[in-house]
């Protein structure tokens, strides 16, 4: 009798596939497919356990303001979304910072709200000296007048001295409005960072009404007479 034609040919392709994994050198003796290698295929199971476990998630802060100091995620490109691609581990140790710092510092409303209040403060104090430091030599001569020192005219000294003061106010106070949103951001003490830029403002406005008191002779000598 002629056996059936598709039993032989079953009974075929198992030993074809049983030569082929003899003669395959990726296979142990067993007839196994051993762990891959360096630059070989691997499963999804083995590559997640090479990666090992993904960072955790930033906690987001309660207040406003860290809140609002906070940086903006980027989301993934539809590519990575499709096809469920995770970062390497550079691209991971990246997206920790700063964001990921919020989660490990604890966020401070007191000191957030004090900084801002300062920052909001000194905004508006350089905003409404603008004209006086335009008219400088004007405002100078009217300071004396009311200390009861007579009247005295101040030059082209006390005009630059203006532009001066109002340059060095500017510069602080955007230093200071942007080194307290960082600190805040990262949810560590930011109440000395509007302290310290009037305190260099004081000092930097001494220096400069020294030298314009040391460029005026008529006000040294109503200082003398005095």
């Amino acid at each position: 009798m002629t056996g059936d034609p598709r039993t032989d040919e079953s009974r075929t392709d198992e030993s074809c596939t049983d030569e082929s994994r003899a003669d395959d050198p990726r296979t142990d003796d067993s007839g196994q497919r051993p762990r891959p290698r360096y630059g070989e295929y691997a499963t999804p199971e083995e590559v997640a356990e090479a990666r090992g476990p993904l960072p955790p998630e930033p906690v987001e802060p309660s207040d406003p303001v860290s809140r609002l100091a906070a940086p903006i995620e980027r989301p993934a490109s539809p590519r990575a979304a499709q096809t469920g691609a995770r970062p390497s581990p550079g691209v991971r140790s990246a997206a920790r910072s700063p964001s990921a710092r919020v989660g490990r510092r604890h966020p401070r409303p007191g000191n957030n709200l004090i900084t801002v209040l300062l920052l909001v403060f000194g905004i508006w104090n350089t905003v409404s000296s603008i004209p006086s430091y335009l008219d400088f030599a004007a405002v100078l001569s009217q300071g004396v007048e009311l200390a009861g020192y007579g009247s005295v005219t101040f030059g082209a000294i006390a005009r630059t001295a203006g532009i001066v003061l109002l340059v060095i106010s500017l510069l602080l106070l955007i230093a200071a409005v942007g080194v307290s949103l960082r600190l805040i951001r990262d949810g560590r003490p930011s109440i000395w960072v509007p302290l310290a830029a009037g305190a260099l403002y004081f000092v930097a406005s001494l220096i400069v009404m020294a030298i314009v008191v040391a460029n005026t002779p008529a006000l040294l000598s109503v200082l003398d007479n005095h």
